[in-house]
Parts: C-alpha cells; sequence; structure tokens
C-alpha cells in the first residue's frame, strides 16, 4: 500500500465527533521531550493563556492529527514534516505555525569503513547499496546528498529498512551506506563514516525539524490563544538555549523520563530565535519551498499518489509574527 494511502486510512478510521473544549488541549509526543514541557511544570502557558493547558501525549502522528481534526486537541507540540505533508495533500485543513525544533545532527547517512569514502573519494559511493527507511526526510535527504557530490541517485540501490536494522546492516557489511535516526544513529557513528557534517548540510540546504501545526479554523477563531502560546514556547526554548542543564528535570518530571534519558535525547537540538524563524531560511519562505520538493520527490518515489501545485498556503507565519510582538513573558 503506498504511504499516503495507508496514512489517510488510519486517520478516517480513528476520526470522532468533535467534542467542545474547556480548555486548552496540547498533544505531544511520549519520550520527544522539549522545553515546552518545562512550561507545562512551571504552569507558564496556564498564566499566559488565562485557562488550564492540558497536555494529551500521543505514539503516532496519524492519532495526533485526528486528534486535531476532531478538536480533541487544539495545538499540536512537535509533528514531523512528512505526516504533515501527507494529511495536508489528502485535503485537511491545517496550518503549520512555528518551527518546534530543528536537530540537523540528530540524523544522517553514514558509509562503511571499506567504501573508503572521503571528500576526495566521493566516487566511492557509485553503484553502491543503501538502507534507510523508504519515503521519509533521509530518503529525500540522501538523495539530496548524492546530488550534492555528483553521484547520480539511480545508480544507488535503495532498500528499505527502519533505522535500527539499517546500522545492523551497515556493521555487518551488508550494505555500503545506511542512514538513521534516534537510537540508531549512535551505533552509525561509532562504525560509519558520515557523508555530510552538520555544517555541509546546511551549507546545501537539508534541514531536519518538527513543526507546531493548528486547525486552521481554530487559528482564525482564536489568533491571540495561539500566538500567545507560540511566545511561551518560544521563550522557554531560548531560556533552554542559554542554559540547558537548569531546565532538564523540570522538562523530565511531566514526562516520566529520566534527567539523563532528557539530557541525552535533547542533544543536539537547536531552537532558532523567533525573527531567524520569520526570515527566508524558515518560515519566510525556505519551509514552503521544501514542502514543495519533499511531496514532487515522494509522487516520483511513488510513495505519495500526487502533490499540490503549492504548499505555500499551508504555513502561516501571521501567529509567530503576532507572538514577536507580545510584551516579554514570566515563564518561571
Amino acid at each position: 500500500m503506498k504511504l499516503l494511502s495507508f496514512f489517510t486510512l488510519g486517520l478516517v478510521s480513528i476520526f470522532s465527533t468533535a467534542q467542545a473544549q474547556d480548555s486548552l488541549q496540547i498533544g505531544y509526543f511520549n519520550e520527544w521531550p522539549l522545553p515546552a514541557h518545562y512550561g507545562q511544570t512551571s504552569g507558564a502557558y496556564n498564566d499566559v493563556l488565562g485557562a488550564n493547558a492540558e497536555w494529551i501525549s500521543y505514539n503516532s502522528s496519524t492519532a495526533m492529527f485526528a486528534a486535531l481534526e476532531t478538536g480533541d486537541i487544539q495545538i499540536a507540540l512537535s509533528q514531523g514534516l512528512v505526516p504533515f505533508l501527507l494529511i495536508t495533500t489528502a485535503g485537511h485543513d491545517f496550518k503549520l505555525v512555528d518551527i518546534a525544533v530543528s536537530y540537523p545532527a540528530n540524523e544522517g547517512c553514514f558509509a562503511h569503513p571499506d567504501l573508503l569514502f572521503s571528500k576526495s573519494n566521493t566516487a566511492a559511493l557509485n553503484g553502491a547499496t543503501a538502507a534507510l527507511a523508504i519515503g521519509t526526510t533521509a530518503h529525500f535527504n540522501l538523495n539530496q546528498t548524492l546530488t550534492h557530490f555528483g553521484i547520480d541517485p539511480a545508480s544507488v540501490k535503495m532498500l528499505n529498512m527502519t533505522p535500527a536494522q539499517a546500522a545492523a546492516a551497515l556493521s555487518q557489511g551488508k550494505v555500503d551506506i545506511a542512514c538513521g535516526w534516534g537510537p540508531a544513529l549512535s551505533t552509525l557513528q561509532d562504525f560509519g563514516t558520515a557523508l555530510l557534517s552538520t555544517e555541509q548540510k546546511a551549507e546545501i540546504g537539508i534541514q531536519n525539524y518538527d513543526t507546531i501545526v493548528i486547525r486552521s479554523s481554530f487559528g482564525a477563531d482564536n489568533p491571540e490563544v495561539v500566538a500567545k502560546f507560540l511566545k511561551v514556547t518560544d521563550e522557554l526554548n531560548a531560556a533552554f538555549t542559554a542554559n540547558a542543564p537548569r531546565m532538564i528535570a523540570s522538562i523530565a518530571t511531566p514526562m516520566g523520563m529520566f534527567d539523563g534519558t532528557v539530557a541525552a535525547s535533547m542533544e543536539g537540538f537547536q531552537f532558532p530565535s523567533v525573527s531567524t524563524k520569520l526570515g527566508e531560511d524558515w518560515l519566510g519562505g525556505f519551509v514552503q519551498t521544501h514542502l514543495k520538493q519533499l511531496a514532487d520527490f515522494f509522487v516520483a518515489q511513488g510513495t505519495m499518489e500526487s502533490a499540490l501545485d503549492t504548499y505555500a498556503d499551508k504555513v502561516d507565519a501571521t501567529y509567530l509574527q503576532a507572538a514577536a510582538s507580545l510584551p516579554l513573558i514570566d515563564t518561571e
């Protein structure tokens, strides 16, 4: 079954009648810690929004988007690009309103040492076999990387594997290249040779990031609520960037995670400033173009059935612009 069909069928199967909301419901992923959870502990969101903020955890993008559609939650704190792309292409009216987190160092592709890949020997990638999760941003990023090196992606045989499977295949010498993220990344880093450094990824426009998503109608009816939520979130992000260690325990507490696990999970996370995110490298142009590039790529690969003509109207920076003009908030 094509990825698009699988995803949308999953949503249809769990959609239900929307329920009236007495407070702001925020959806988030289990074991995906963010500075926003410090505000969950401190009550910063309650104070600024003037209402109780209820935090609801999910294990999948499908479940979180279904909850967003029905009104069981009003804000999806950190959604991946591909799920957002799939569901908006399918016709559901959601808006990407902010960048939740950028993690360029938390996903990558690595060559087997025997391939002798290096900056001066990129030709070693010709005719290679790669293991990766097909239909993900890692798939798109590998194609971008190969093109950057002057390698025809069609010359590389790509095998569909989870990150853990790909890491195992690389260490066992079954493939020449493996791409992954999460726990598998440490295995890849210890064994393989990175195709690109974090700095090189930025130079050629490879980005890995999650987004904050709302239902369009909720934003239209509650623009101040959305702006205030983004304001608190971005001030917590800035505080974390300035002094991460002091916030770890309060982030871990509501998520039921160990402090060390949270610290390790958030290593490499980046939280661009509001002014940066409003610029052309993010919501000012890049994200809209990136979504279209991803969609067209997945259509060409056969993992999506169709793409929209443009995704520019799926990104709405007005709420973040409004947040930028709000006064500073005490997030303690």
